[in-house]
């Protein structure tokens, strides 16, 4: 794995000579020394993260913050500051754009910790789906993958809304991502709720699509208490006349008016074992076939793919 760049804005003294030789041991560390090299790497060179000792210089970190990390898009580079001492009121004043601080008598394995925090910070941040907070396809597979191997059995769900497209152009969007919102909390509170003393995993591919992974043994009631409770919810985004006549009207991808049966949930589910699969790839390619027959039943169901 490519090491991460680290660039250290120090003064030529303990411990930053002595910081300075070990970082190299883990990262792709650069220090300066001096204020125009130092900028100009940091301006055309961006590293992955950013440490500051204030005293070197404490009149040009505004500089940083509010012209270079703004204006230049470079806001997501972690900025962990070093200081003498903590001055509580300037720490505050500057804590929209400092992600961490450290004074300069700590030793150098915690300043490992909080670089090392600071980049599973952005890691999760920049994962994370923006409408529910959820983790994204990255966190996905690699908890896909984790389960692989396993000892105890898993279950992998993927969780999908049936006619959904068709809601958003008839109801917009805006109604459409409540749903999703409120799907993304029923995962939540149901699998942390059947899960307390277990791990488990949620996450959001994206649009209406979600995946999930619970203990085996649990997966069936968790399936079964998600649908009771989105079947419950979708009632209160629809309009009243709709739902008088069970289906609402919109234009199909023909263009042509067609009945729509409400908004449903889908969810496919896959076993694992430990020595099933080889690869995470052969668990999605299960999931979509699994996904792709439980969508032709009518309204909210899940499958268990019960094939060894």
């Amino acid at each position: 794995m490519k090491k991460k760049t680290i660039y250290g804005y120090f003064k030529k003294k303990k411990p930053f000579t002595s910081w300075s030789k070990n970082l190299k041991k883990y990262y792709n560390f650069k220090a300066f020394y001096n204020q125009q090299k130092f900028l100009e790497n940091f301006l055309f060179y961006p590293p992955d993260l950013l440490l500051y000792y204030h005293s070197k210089d404490s009149q040009n970190i505004d500089t940083i913050l509010n012209e270079l990390k703004i204006k230049f898009n470079l806001v997501k580079i972690p900025f962990i500051l070093i200081v003498d001492h903590i001055d509580f009121d300037f720490l505050v004043k500057e804590s929209d754009m400092i992600d961490d601080f450290l004074t300069i008598n700590h030793e150098l394995e915690e300043l490992i910790l909080r670089i090392e925090y600071a980049f599973k910070r952005v890691e999760r941040i920049s994962d994370n789906n923006p409408l529910t907070g959820l983790p994204g396809n990255t966190s996905i597979r690699e908890a896909i993958t984790k389960i692989l191997k396993s000892v105890h059995p898993y279950a992998v769900a993927y969780v999908d809304l049936d006619n959904f497209k068709a809601y958003n152009d008839y109801y917009g969007f805006d109604r459409g991502d409540e749903i999703i919102k409120n799907l993304a909390r029923i995962l939540v509170s149901t699998i942390s709720e059947y899960c307390k003393n277990q791990k488990y995993f949620i996450g959001h591919i994206g649009g209406d699509d979600f995946v999930f992974i619970v203990p085996l043994e649990k997966v069936k009631e968790i399936s079964q208490e998600i649908i009771q409770k989105f079947d419950t919810l979708i009632t209160n985004f629809i309009d009243e006349e709709d739902l008088k006549k069970g289906y609402f009207l919109c234009k199909n991808r023909r263009g042509e008016l067609q009945k729509f049966p409400f908004p449903s949930v889908s969810i496919a589910i896959v076993p694992v074992h430990k020595g099933k699969f080889k690869h995470i790839g052969e668990v999605i390619t299960k999931l979509t076939e699994i996904k792709n027959y439980i969508k032709r039943f009518p309204g909210s169901n899940y499958f268990i793919d019960r094939r060894h």
